[in-house]
């Protein structure tokens, strides 16, 4: 028993737990991000995004104020992504007046100097019984650190 413990213990050090999970620290810093957006009407899950319908590549710096990672833009913090709630709660769904709305997030690190954050949302009438999406977008920001 004893040596299976030493070799758990010695393989998570060697190995480490989950070197792809972005941390608030790893994000501090100066970034140049290239964010494309897709929208598809009337598609299933299964189908493609199809063609970016916009595009833009901006810089960025991160910063860790009272625990949360902030951009400031114009003199503004802005929180710019609560890595809790995305690792512990990647998606939701919300219905109201006759309409679903559901979507997911993930940030995901690339390597050491390149992340990126996927957003993507559904929206659907409770009327439509099929398959069929009435619109679906995604929003890919990839982002590499400037040195």
């Amino acid at each position: 028993m004893k040596k299976v413990l030493l070799l758990c213990l010695v393989s998570f050090t060697l190995f480490g737990c989950d070197d792809n999970k972005v941390t608030k620290e790893y994000l501090v810093g100066d970034w140049r991000c290239n964010w494309t957006s897709f929208e598809r009407m009337d598609s299933g899950r299964e189908e493609s995004y199809g063609d970016a319908i916009d595009r833009d590549e901006f810089i960025r710096t991160l910063k860790i104020i009272d625990g949360k990672v902030y951009t400031v833009l114009d003199n503004e913090k802005l929180e710019l992504y609560d890595i809790d709630k995305i690792y512990n709660n990647s998606t939701h769904e919300i219905s109201n007046n006759g309409y679903t709305f559901s979507g997911w997030q993930k940030l995901e690190k690339i390597n050491d100097d390149k992340y990126q954050y996927i957003i993507s949302s559904e929206f659907k009438k409770d009327t439509n019984k099929t398959n069929v999406i009435d619109i679906r977008s995604k929003d890919e920001t990839i982002c590499t650190r400037i040195k």
